[in-house]
């Protein structure tokens, strides 16, 4: 049985890796504001049940035993011009399960998709979604294939934007096929009092216009 602190040390040091930062001892000291004295027996127990183990440059990283006891969600977007909308996504994403990881569209996809450049930068946008307090890792998006971030996240669980473009029969369909038939798909609901990014960018459009007129 995993106790709450051992839980937590799970989520942080699977944070750490996704997101490609240190998971030492003082790294997960300094992330979790907790001493050496404190996290010490903790990890010790989490090794004894071969829940993690340690490398030789002294990071932590979860065993697959260790893996399962997390529930983790994905879920994916272009972010930008980050509005409620997203906020409310993010949110309900995170409610599914213990971790949440974000994968941000590259700039070449948003263009592919969308027919024209992100307003923010790829980096600009992963540094916005990382700063969300519901946010536990981010990822940038394969600009080849969506299963290439499911390869590197494993989740137990695929969160769907309300509006977003993918079929559930043949994402689960493509799921079986390359070993995830755990993994569950869930189709998150519509901010009814949000905005839109597209509403945003029409009303700065209009204000614009506006503002032309009176000069």
């Amino acid at each position: 049985m995993t106790n709450t602190l051992e839980k937590l040390l799970l989520k942080t040091i699977y944070s750490c890796v996704m997101n490609k930062t240190p998971s030492t001892l003082s790294a997960l000291s300094r992330l979790l504001e907790l001493s050496h004295d404190i996290l010490n027996p903790s990890l010790e127990s989490l090794i004894e049940k071969n829940s993690i183990k340690i490398d030789s440059n002294n990071y932590y990283y979860l065993t697959d035993f260790g893996r399962r006891q997390l529930s983790v969600v994905m879920t994916g977007g272009t972010f930008d011009l980050l509005h409620t909308g997203h906020l409310f996504t993010l949110q309900q994403a995170k409610y599914l399960g213990d971790v949440l990881v974000v994968v941000v569209a590259t700039n070449k996809t948003v263009e592919k998709m969308k027919n024209h450049p992100p307003t923010n930068d790829q980096k600009e946008r992963a540094r916005i979604i990382s700063s969300i307090k519901e946010v536990d890792a981010v990822v940038l998006g394969s600009e080849k294939d969506f299963m290439d971030s499911v390869e590197i996240i494993k989740p137990d669980i695929i969160a769907l934007g309300y509006d977003q473009f993918h079929q559930e029969e043949r994402l689960h369909k493509t799921l079986v096929s390359r070993g995830y038939a755990h993994t569950k798909l869930v189709r998150l609901k519509k901010h009814v009092v949000g905005k839109s990014t597209s509403k945003i960018v029409q009303d700065i459009i209009k204000h614009s216009y506006r503002n032309q007129k009176d000069t």
